[in-house]
Protein backbone atom coordinates (compact mmCIF):
# COMPACT_ATOMS: atom_id res chain seq x y z
CA UNK A 1 0.00 0.00 0.00
CA UNK A 2 2.85 2.36 0.83
CA UNK A 3 4.42 1.65 -2.58
CA UNK A 4 1.16 2.52 -4.36
CA UNK A 5 0.85 5.83 -2.49
CA UNK A 6 4.50 6.62 -3.23
CA UNK A 7 3.96 5.90 -6.95
CA UNK A 8 0.83 8.12 -7.03
CA UNK A 9 2.72 10.98 -5.35
CA UNK A 10 5.60 10.70 -7.85
CA UNK A 11 3.16 10.65 -10.80
CA UNK A 12 1.38 13.76 -9.43
CA UNK A 13 4.68 15.66 -9.10
CA UNK A 14 5.83 14.66 -12.57
CA UNK A 15 2.57 15.66 -14.21
CA UNK A 16 2.54 19.01 -12.39
CA UNK A 17 6.00 19.83 -13.71
CA UNK A 18 5.21 19.18 -17.36
CA UNK A 19 4.66 22.37 -19.31
CA UNK A 20 3.60 22.98 -22.86
CA UNK A 21 5.29 25.74 -24.79
CA UNK A 22 4.21 27.13 -28.15
CA UNK A 23 5.69 25.69 -31.32
CA UNK A 24 6.21 26.73 -34.94
CA UNK A 25 6.27 24.96 -38.27
CA UNK A 26 7.31 26.85 -41.42
CA UNK A 27 7.14 25.77 -45.05
CA UNK A 28 9.47 26.11 -46.96
CA UNK A 29 12.40 25.94 -44.58
CA UNK A 30 14.53 28.04 -46.94
CA UNK A 31 13.47 30.75 -49.42
CA UNK A 32 15.40 31.48 -52.64
CA UNK A 33 14.02 34.07 -55.03
CA UNK A 34 15.32 35.02 -58.49
CA UNK A 35 13.80 38.17 -59.89
CA UNK A 36 14.35 41.15 -62.14
CA UNK A 37 13.91 44.74 -60.98
CA UNK A 38 10.12 44.32 -60.93
CA UNK A 39 7.85 43.59 -57.97
CA UNK A 40 8.00 39.92 -56.97
CA UNK A 41 5.93 38.05 -54.41
CA UNK A 42 6.67 34.81 -52.58
CA UNK A 43 4.46 33.01 -50.05
CA UNK A 44 5.50 31.04 -46.99
CA UNK A 45 3.17 29.06 -44.74
CA UNK A 46 3.41 29.29 -40.96
CA UNK A 47 1.64 26.66 -38.88
CA UNK A 48 0.87 26.33 -35.17
CA UNK A 49 1.34 22.60 -34.45
CA UNK A 50 1.07 23.20 -30.69
CA UNK A 51 -1.92 22.75 -28.40
CA UNK A 52 -2.60 26.41 -27.60
CA UNK A 53 -3.37 29.74 -29.25
CA UNK A 54 -0.30 31.89 -29.95
CA UNK A 55 0.64 35.29 -31.32
CA UNK A 56 3.03 35.02 -34.28
CA UNK A 57 5.34 37.82 -35.44
CA UNK A 58 7.34 37.73 -38.68
CA UNK A 59 10.19 40.12 -39.46
CA UNK A 60 13.47 40.37 -41.42
CA UNK A 61 16.91 40.72 -39.87
CA UNK A 62 18.00 43.05 -42.76
CA UNK A 63 16.70 44.69 -45.95
CA UNK A 64 13.45 46.08 -44.46
CA UNK A 65 13.54 48.83 -47.09
CA UNK A 66 12.81 46.60 -50.09
CA UNK A 67 11.09 43.51 -48.64
CA UNK A 68 7.62 43.95 -47.17
CA UNK A 69 5.98 41.21 -45.08
CA UNK A 70 2.21 40.87 -45.05
CA UNK A 71 0.90 40.17 -42.39
CA UNK A 72 3.68 40.91 -39.92
CA UNK A 73 1.69 39.78 -36.88
CA UNK A 74 -1.26 37.38 -36.48
CA UNK A 75 -2.91 34.99 -34.02
CA UNK A 76 -3.14 31.28 -34.80
CA UNK A 77 -5.19 28.67 -33.02
CA UNK A 78 -3.75 25.21 -32.42
CA UNK A 79 -3.38 23.23 -35.64
CA UNK A 80 -4.12 26.22 -37.91
CA UNK A 81 -1.87 27.82 -40.53
CA UNK A 82 -1.40 31.25 -42.10
CA UNK A 83 0.06 32.27 -45.47
CA UNK A 84 2.54 35.14 -45.28
CA UNK A 85 3.51 37.11 -48.42
CA UNK A 86 6.95 38.55 -49.04
CA UNK A 87 6.90 41.46 -51.51
CA UNK A 88 10.31 42.19 -53.00
CA UNK A 89 10.86 45.62 -54.60
CA UNK A 90 14.51 46.01 -55.59
CA UNK A 91 15.95 48.17 -58.36
CA UNK A 92 19.66 47.32 -58.24
CA UNK A 93 21.10 43.95 -59.24
CA UNK A 94 22.95 41.61 -56.91
CA UNK A 95 22.51 38.81 -54.38
CA UNK A 96 21.01 39.73 -51.00
CA UNK A 97 20.93 37.31 -48.07
CA UNK A 98 19.19 37.69 -44.72
CA UNK A 99 17.03 35.73 -42.29
CA UNK A 100 13.27 35.73 -41.82
CA UNK A 101 12.55 35.53 -38.10
CA UNK A 102 9.28 33.96 -36.90
CA UNK A 103 8.48 34.22 -33.18
CA UNK A 104 5.49 32.63 -31.43
CA UNK A 105 4.29 33.90 -28.04
CA UNK A 106 1.62 32.22 -25.92
CA UNK A 107 -1.50 34.31 -25.36
CA UNK A 108 -2.88 32.54 -22.31
CA UNK A 109 -1.79 33.88 -18.91
CA UNK A 110 -1.93 30.37 -17.40
CA UNK A 111 0.67 28.90 -19.69
CA UNK A 112 4.41 28.84 -19.29
CA UNK A 113 5.79 32.01 -20.92
CA UNK A 114 8.39 30.41 -23.19
CA UNK A 115 8.49 31.87 -26.68
CA UNK A 116 9.39 29.79 -29.69
CA UNK A 117 11.37 31.10 -32.64
CA UNK A 118 12.61 30.03 -36.02
CA UNK A 119 14.98 31.65 -38.53
CA UNK A 120 14.46 30.96 -42.22
CA UNK A 121 17.30 31.75 -44.67
CA UNK A 122 16.22 34.17 -47.41
CA UNK A 123 18.31 34.69 -50.56
CA UNK A 124 17.18 37.21 -53.17
CA UNK A 125 18.96 37.30 -56.53
CA UNK A 126 18.05 40.40 -58.55
CA UNK A 127 19.08 40.05 -62.19
CA UNK A 128 19.15 42.62 -64.94
CA UNK A 129 15.89 42.73 -66.85
CA UNK A 130 16.43 41.49 -70.40
CA UNK A 131 13.75 40.97 -72.96
CA UNK A 132 13.76 37.75 -74.94
CA UNK A 133 12.54 39.53 -78.07
CA UNK A 134 15.23 41.67 -79.68
CA UNK A 135 12.73 44.22 -80.97
CA UNK A 136 11.16 44.62 -77.52
CA UNK A 137 14.63 45.06 -76.08
CA UNK A 138 15.46 47.79 -78.60
CA UNK A 139 12.17 49.59 -77.97
CA UNK A 140 12.68 49.31 -74.21
CA UNK A 141 16.12 50.94 -74.49
CA UNK A 142 14.76 53.51 -76.96
CA UNK A 143 12.10 54.47 -74.40
CA UNK A 144 14.83 55.26 -71.87
CA UNK A 145 16.19 57.90 -74.27
CA UNK A 146 12.99 59.94 -73.96
CA UNK A 147 13.14 60.21 -70.17
CA UNK A 148 15.47 63.21 -70.36
CA UNK A 149 14.44 66.43 -72.15
CA UNK A 150 17.99 67.02 -73.39
CA UNK A 151 17.97 63.60 -75.08
CA UNK A 152 14.72 64.47 -76.87
CA UNK A 153 16.28 67.63 -78.32
CA UNK A 154 19.32 65.64 -79.53
CA UNK A 155 17.14 62.94 -81.09
CA UNK A 156 14.93 65.39 -83.00
CA UNK A 157 17.97 67.41 -84.11
CA UNK A 158 19.56 64.22 -85.44
CA UNK A 159 16.34 63.28 -87.27
CA UNK A 160 16.08 66.80 -88.75
CA UNK A 161 19.67 66.73 -90.03
CA UNK A 162 19.17 63.26 -91.54
CA UNK A 163 15.96 64.44 -93.24
CA UNK A 164 17.76 67.50 -94.62
CA UNK A 165 20.57 65.35 -96.05
CA UNK A 166 18.04 62.93 -97.55
CA UNK A 167 16.15 65.82 -99.16
CA UNK A 168 19.32 67.37 -100.59
CA UNK A 169 20.55 64.00 -101.84
CA UNK A 170 17.19 63.28 -103.54
CA UNK A 171 17.20 66.75 -105.17
CA UNK A 172 20.77 66.29 -106.43
CA UNK A 173 19.96 62.84 -107.76
CA UNK A 174 16.89 64.20 -109.58
CA UNK A 175 19.01 66.99 -111.08
CA UNK A 176 21.61 64.44 -112.28
CA UNK A 177 18.90 62.30 -113.87
CA UNK A 178 17.59 65.38 -115.76
CA UNK A 179 21.08 66.09 -117.14
CA UNK A 180 21.47 62.52 -118.36
CA UNK A 181 18.12 62.63 -120.21
CA UNK A 182 19.00 65.93 -122.01
CA UNK A 183 22.18 64.48 -123.49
Amino acid sequence: MKKLILILIIVCFLSANSVMAVSIKVNPSEVKIETTADLTEKEITIENPGNSVALFEVYLDNFHNFVKINPESFILEAGKSQKVTLEIKKKETGVFSTMISVVAKPISEREFKANAGVKIPLEITVKEKKSELWLASILENFGDLFKNQKNIIYIFSFIFILSLFAFLFAKKKKKNIGLVEKK
